[in-house]
């Protein structure tokens, strides 16, 4: 028999805590998958990820940062610190299931009387006490799977999920032909400082991708090698490790 509560959310990054935080008169109840708030920034971050704004531009609007006048731009961690901040703050992670991975969800009311919309803003009508979504969640460590109901549910996973998105190329001109390592930046982001170190030491390196988070890589590769360049072509000399689908942050 699936676990019934009005309000289920799907992750506890940025958007899950706040959505937590404005329906915590529902109780809701926050499946995390991993042992963390934070979601990117706890998962997808590098050793040099910073935010790419002031913290001022970058703050829930009823929780200013402690230093929001501080001009400079805060780091990964800082940013969990803030985050679990507010979460202490406004108690919201005693509606969080850390380790809680859903892997099934399932519409079980009726489309033609669920009434799931109406006009903006006008959504009192939702909680009408019938559960309509059934949610599959699996635990870590354990295999078994248990079943919660809900009659409204959150989607906080955003928009960087943990699957890489690896560019499709035409047979026999892909990494399978590639002399060195193939990476995404989703398996570099798990390497700790001496890991990620050794990985690029001694070793051309190319990074394909030129947003937020090649950027960030491009800069450790140059810290441990002293040197980096951009090329637009892709080239495949001996050890060379090429880093795959580095858009990770918009």
């Amino acid at each position: 028999m699936a676990v019934f509560s009005k309000i289920g959310i799907i992750g506890a990054g940025i958007s899950g805590v706040a959505a937590a935080k404005q329906l915590s008169k529902h109780n809701p109840v926050v499946f995390e998958a991993t042992d963390s708030l934070g979601g990117v920034w706890k998962h997808c971050s590098y050793r040099s990820t910073k935010l790419q704004t002031p913290r001022c531009d970058y703050e829930f609007s009823d929780f200013p940062w402690t230093q929001r006048d501080n001009t400079t731009f805060p780091s990964y961690a800082e940013i969990l610190d803030y985050l679990y901040s507010y979460a202490v703050h406004f108690d919201v992670l005693k509606f969080v299931m850390f380790n809680s991975k859903v892997v099934e969800i399932r519409f079980t009311g009726d489309p033609e009387t669920t009434d799931i919309g109406g006009k903006l803003g006008e959504y009192g009508r939702v909680l009408s006490g019938k559960p309509v979504w059934e949610v599959a969640v699996q635990t870590n460590p354990s295999e078994t799977i248990q079943w919660y109901a809900f009659e409204f549910l959150v989607i906080c996973t955003g928009k960087y999920g943990d699957v890489p998105i690896i560019p499709t190329f035409p047979n026999n001109k892909g990494p399978e032909v590639f002399q060195g390592q193939v990476l995404h930046t989703l398996d570099y982001c798990k390497l700790n400082k001496e890991a990620s170190t050794q990985l690029f030491q001694g070793k051309k390196v190319v990074v394909i991708g030129y947003k937020k988070s090649a950027i960030d890589l491009a800069l450790e590769c140059a810290e441990a090698n002293q040197v980096v360049s951009y090329r637009s072509g892709i080239t495949n000399p001996p050890q060379t490790i090429l880093l795959l689908g580095s858009i990770v942050y918009a």
